[in-house]
């Protein structure tokens, strides 16, 4: 299909969405740009640092706290 074709219809997608693709795969201005892979996921996550006992007492007074709310 002609490029102008799909800008005319944007409705081509839900119709032929496998000639929107080759249509992708052949468009010299989209093989022209830039491309970068970014998998910031890949990176092991740190790990939790322990709480100390203070903040485990004040977490637990918390808890004390609005389990008198809930109620």
């Amino acid at each position: 299909m002609h490029a102008s074709h799909h800008a005319a219809n944007p409705f081509d997608m839900l119709i032929n969405p496998q000639a929107i693709l080759d249509a992708m795969e052949h468009s010299t201005r989209l093989q022209s740009l830039e491309r970068k892979v970014c998998r910031p996921l890949d990176k092991a996550a740190a790990p939790k640092p322990i709480p100390s006992a203070e903040v485990a007492a004040f977490d637990a007074a918390l808890d004390r706290q609005t389990d008198r709310y809930v109620e």
